[in-house]
């Protein structure tokens, strides 16, 4: 290969950022709201006076849900 054929790297050349590791103070909480959201529909024998009434699930539910869309449009955000 001749010299005028090689391909070297610009120096101004910006590297790659480094990774963003997620915010685990919302990405936990998240994952433990949905996994308690899926357990409390389970069939699984509770006594009702403890969550009653479907209202609770889904409060459960969105909050999970919601701090995880919130973690992940914050990391897409930086990212830029």
């Amino acid at each position: 290969m001749a010299d005028w054929q090689a391909v070297t790297p610009l120096e101004t050349e910006d590297g790659t950022p480094p990774r963003r590791r997620p915010d685990l103070g919302a990405l936990i909480p998240g994952l433990l709201f949905i996994a308690l959201a899926i357990v409390l529909m389970s069939p699984v024998d509770l006594p009702e006076e403890l969550f009653d009434g479907v209202l609770v699930w889904i409060a459960v539910i969105v909050a999970g849900v919601s701090l995880l869309v919130s973690e992940l449009r914050r990391s897409r955000r930086r990212r830029r």
